[in-house]
């Protein structure tokens, strides 16, 4: 009996040692520089859709929405030049198209610039400009009256 219970308290002191020794397997100190430093990285996709954008600006020489007034005139004569500036701002090319309208023929009214076919986008957001000079030359064959004509400028993206 004394046999077996020293086998008993032997067995149960090999468990302990074995359980306590277990318990403290998993754990590990780690000194500064022991191993080297971890990185992790991840990559953001980032996305956008850039929208055609186009901007015309027409600025005229005469107060008032859009007027250029050359006031009395004679006819026969070619009058001073009223300049009217147009920026075209766009991301894309364009096409610039100029029309007169109204009385323009009676008046004599003539412009310097002309339609532009794919001009390219502007370089910079300065935008492209173009001065475009107005004159009249009023034919004799007009009567006196007060007349009017209207230039449009219509630009388009390709």
């Amino acid at each position: 009996m004394k046999k077996s219970l020293m086998l008993a308290v032997l067995a149960v002191a090999i468990l302990l040692v074995v359980g306590v020794s277990s318990a403290f397997a998993d754990t590990a100190t780690i000194t500064a520089g022991a191993f080297a430093a971890k990185t992790a990285t991840d990559t953001v996709l980032v996305t956008a859709t850039v929208n055609p954008k186009l901007v015309l600006q027409v600025v005229t020489p005469d107060p008032g929405v859009q007027t250029v007034d050359f006031g009395n005139v004679d006819p026969g004569t070619t009058t001073a030049a009223h300049n009217v500036t147009f920026t075209v701002w766009s991301n894309r090319t364009y096409n610039v198209t100029i029309t007169k309208g109204g009385q323009w023929a009676l008046m004599g009214l003539n412009t310097t610039a002309s339609n532009g076919v794919n001009v390219p986008a502007s370089a910079s957001n300065a935008g492209s400009s173009t001065v475009d000079a107005y004159t009249l030359q009023v034919p004799w064959s007009t009567p006196n009256a007060a007349y009017n004509a209207q230039v449009l400028y219509t630009v388009v993206q390709n």
